[in-house]
């Protein structure tokens, strides 16, 4: 059963798998390409940070994932006027990754159609990419004449490293669903219809949220700060994080699994 919520009139919530799975699907609207404006973005930051009780979040563009923010509107702006527009364009953008990246449960991007400009930043901010055969990722941005903003050079860089993070930004191409995988910048890409691709992907986040969700969030963390701080430092993190982790139910179970080899049966 599926249960809709509209949080914009161009962002709904679908919740499926006996609401433990959460879809955060961005219509298109009356723009081509899935682009955005700030109160979408807000829309979209708010839904995720209220969510609660879910297992796994997918995040999906309609017509396309998303081709970042609404150039023809900023183009109808007064030159003297479009840094604010921008700034409020990214102050909103910014706070939906923030959201995106605390989430406590694994989130996974569906790209069909084009992730690219600040769509393509949603789809790195993500824990997992799944992308249809077809799909393709751009960064855009010098293609138009701007920086690039929602965090992207920042995943680039971790994910491909600075010098060919550097190619993809100075010479904006399109970057298919096979190259993506090889590049390290997505998980998998799905060889089926496009109107199965959507099903498929939130069949994958319904095992990730049949899983331990605990362990889930927890490891998130630790990857979040993998390069932060000294070795030390994060060999830190990570004994607080098993020490804490090794008195939940989660690890109860899964040992008592393990050793009478059987499958887990996760809360």
């Amino acid at each position: 059963m599926l249960r809709t919520e509209y949080v914009h009139d161009e962002v709904r919530v679908e919740y499926i798998e006996d609401e433990q799975v959460a879809r955060l699907v961005m219509e298109s609207g009356e723009t081509t390409l899935n682009t955005f404006q700030p109160q979408k973005v807000e829309s979209m930051a708010a839904a995720v940070r209220d969510l609660d009780a879910v297992g796994c979040l997918v995040l999906y563009g309609e017509s396309g994932f998303s081709a970042g923010a609404d150039l023809g509107a900023i183009e109808r702006t007064p030159q003297e006027m479009r840094p604010a527009r921008i700034d409020t364009i990214a102050a909103a953008s910014n706070r939906f990754i923030r959201a995106v990246r605390e989430f406590p449960a694994p989130v996974i991007a569906a790209v069909s159609g084009v992730a690219a400009g600040g769509g393509l930043g949603f789809v790195l901010a993500s824990d997992l990419v799944f992308m249809h055969a077809e799909a393709v990722l751009n960064t855009a941005y010098a293609r138009v004449g701007l920086t690039p903003d929602n965090a992207t050079p920042f995943f680039l860089v971790n994910t491909v490293g600075p010098y060919k993070a550097r190619e993809l930004l100075f010479e904006p191409e399109p970057i298919t669903a096979t190259q993506a995988v090889d590049l390290g910048l997505a998980n998998d890409a799905y060889d089926v219809p496009e109107s199965e691709f959507l099903d498929a992907v939130t069949a994958r986040g319904a095992t990730l949220a049949a899983g331990p969700t605990e362990v889930y969030a927890k490891t998130k963390a630790l990857v979040e700060t993998a390069f932060e701080g000294s070795l030390d430092q994060h060999l830190e993190r990570e004994r607080v994080a098993i020490k804490d982790v090794s008195g939940s139910d989660a690890f109860d179970e899964g040992l008592s699994a393990f050793l009478e080899k059987r499958a887990p049966e996760w809360d």
